[in-house]
């Protein structure tokens, strides 16, 4: 039996040759389908047709001519794509927007719920919390289970429980508010990492196009972070019995972002063709460790962390996150974490970098509040209000992003925003307190909105094109786990070294500047680790140019 394939001069048109001396003639079979074909040549001609024509549909639809996407089929109209471009930079909007949202009108709250200041840290900690936990396992299942199904599930879920963190003000409790944030959590984190898996499944790797889009989604970080801090705290100034209308707001603008989302995104984006089963035994473990762990480090520093739960937490949250990884690296069948990850020194480089300087900036966002807002004595429209620069310069960073990610590379990209949260944080730490805004707070920002915007499209990008397409949902899901998890649970260190520094009550600026010099800590590691990964690829490529340079040389 044999089988071989002749090129007819010029002329496009290949042919295969079976046994049988069948001709069968097509216009644009690719090297692949050659090499697949000439092994199925034993088939009978009209099984071997089909398989070829069907291969030669495939090829069509990612060779049509100008193609941005993976098909060509994903949008019909450029106002759709450009609507769902406009969705996802929504998504990130709201999440930023969520965090600093309580932050400005903390002291408010507080008052309404006749609580103890020292609870204030979790009226920021408990939604990263929640989001940073899940969102490891919520994109795991998007991939499986249908990307655009599980992100509208987590708006849904995510307005219910906005909603309901407004109504708690008419419970009287402060614990059920906490509550509810973390709930508000939950929902965001089945959106944040879906809607970075669809975008790493429409557009191609490697492509501008992707790179612009993912730039613009990060943009919206120092924008959502404005507008959360700003709108909660006019309305909390214009009436502190009003604040509960900021998570009110929220929902609102999220029930109109899931209408877009239902509007505009695909539905033929591609679910779990390689048959993948969810790891529920891993995804516990996680849940339950990251969890566990994260509560302890904020939970310590308010009941002193010689109370017995509290050790007794800490005891199991180490031991779940143990047997997680020594399950996902020995015995999980399919692991939570793909081993293209796990194994790669260089994707850990990356996921811990953002790690390190998005844990900085949770220090940095509440202490920065803390001190305007106790110290400076604003009002909290006016400590909201500062955080305008980071909707200015995040929209400059974002553009500089795209434009330049190609020439500077993404490690050249991330290696900046590391260097951004270090000056960004350094310099809050050294603010004094009787000095106006527009002197050291308004360079700090300006600074660290290259950080913010610079961090995460970098390191999305890295992840999205060093993974296969079964794994996009993971690879937003790696990004968003890294920030959100990490602003909650370094804020919990940060008010560790605040209490232990200020235990008498009474040294309130000794303790806020303890906390931002552990940010500037932590933001430096993050500094030296993306150091280490963008000499390493400099060096990697300097031998690729050599090689290449010495070939031509012998030729």
């Amino acid at each position: 039996m044999s089988s071989f394939f002749s090129f007819m001069g010029n002329n496009s048109t290949e042919k295969l040759q079976d046994e049988n001396h069948t001709i069968i003639e097509t216009d644009t079979m690719s090297k692949e389908t050659y090499d697949q074909a000439e092994s199925l040549a034993h088939l009978p001609k009209h099984e071997l047709t089909r398989v070829i024509t069907r291969q030669q549909e495939d090829e069509d639809d990612f060779s049509i001519e100008d193609s941005k996407w993976q098909k060509a089929d994903y949008f019909d109209s450029s106002f759709k794509e450009y609507l769902f471009i406009f969705s996802c930079m929504m998504s990130q909007l709201l999440n930023q927007a969520c965090t600093p949202q309580t932050l400005a009108i903390m002291n408010i709250i507080s008052k309404s719920f006749k609580s103890d200041g020292k609870n204030q840290s979790w009226l920021m900690a408990s939604f990263p919390l929640v989001s940073g936990s899940f969102i490891l396992i919520s994109g795991r299942i998007g991939d499986i289970y249908g990307l655009k199904w599980t992100l509208i599930g987590g708006y849904i879920f995510f307005i219910i429980w906005s909603l309901i963190s407004g109504l708690t003000k008419f419970t009287g409790s402060d614990t059920f508010f906490i509550v509810s944030r973390a709930f508000q959590g939950l929902g965001i984190a089945f959106i944040l990492p879906n809607v970075m898996g669809c975008v790493g499944n429409i557009y191609k790797p490697d492509s501008h196009r992707k790179n612009i889009v993912i730039a613009l989604i990060a943009g919206c970080a120092p924008i959502g972070a404005f507008l959360g801090a700003i709108f909660s705290g006019l309305i909390g100034t214009k009436n502190e019995d009003q604040w509960p209308w900021s998570f009110y707001a929220m929902a609102i603008a999220s029930a109109i972002n899931l209408v877009m989302t239902i509007y505009s995104t695909p539905n033929t984006i591609p679910t779990n063709i390689h048959g993948f089963s969810m790891d529920w035994t891993g995804s516990g473990l996680a849940v339950v460790g990251l969890i566990l762990f994260n509560f302890v480090w904020n939970q310590g520093p308010i009941v002193g962390w010689n109370t017995v739960y509290v050790i007794v937490l800490l005891i199991i949250s180490v031991i779940a996150l143990v047997t997680f990884f020594t399950y996902e690296v020995k015995f999980a069948a399919v692991p939570l974490l793909p081993k293209v990850v796990s194994k790669d020194r260089h994707m850990i480089m990356i996921l811990m970098a953002l790690f390190l300087g998005w844990g900085s900036y949770g220090i940095f966002s509440y202490y920065y509040f803390s001190f305007l807002l106790n110290l400076r004595n604003y009002s909290a429209m006016w400590a909201g209000g500062t955080y305008f620069m980071f909707a200015i310069w995040g929209c400059v960073a974002s553009v500089v992003v795209g434009l330049y990610i190609k020439k500077v590379t993404a490690a050249g990209i991330l290696f900046i925003a590391m260097v951004a949260f270090v000056v960004g944080c350094a310099m809050l730490a050294v603010t004094p307190v009787h000095q106006t805004y527009f002197r050291m707070n308004l360079g700090t920002m300006v600074i660290l909105s290259f950080g913010l915007d610079m961090s995460f499209p970098a390191a999305a990008i890295i992840l999205s094109d060093g993974l296969p397409m079964q794994y996009q949902g993971m690879a937003g899901s790696l990004a968003n786990t890294m920030v959100n998890y990490a602003m909650s649970l370094c804020l919990g260190m940060g008010t560790t070294v605040e209490t232990q520094i200020n235990k008498d009550g009474k040294h309130f600026l000794k303790g806020y500047r303890a906390a931002e010099y552990l940010a500037v800590g932590l933001s430096g590691l993050g500094c030296i680790l993306s150091t280490i990964y963008l000499c390493e690829k400099l060096w990697a490529k300097r031998k690729e140019r050599l090689a290449l340079s010495s070939q031509t040389h012998i030729a």
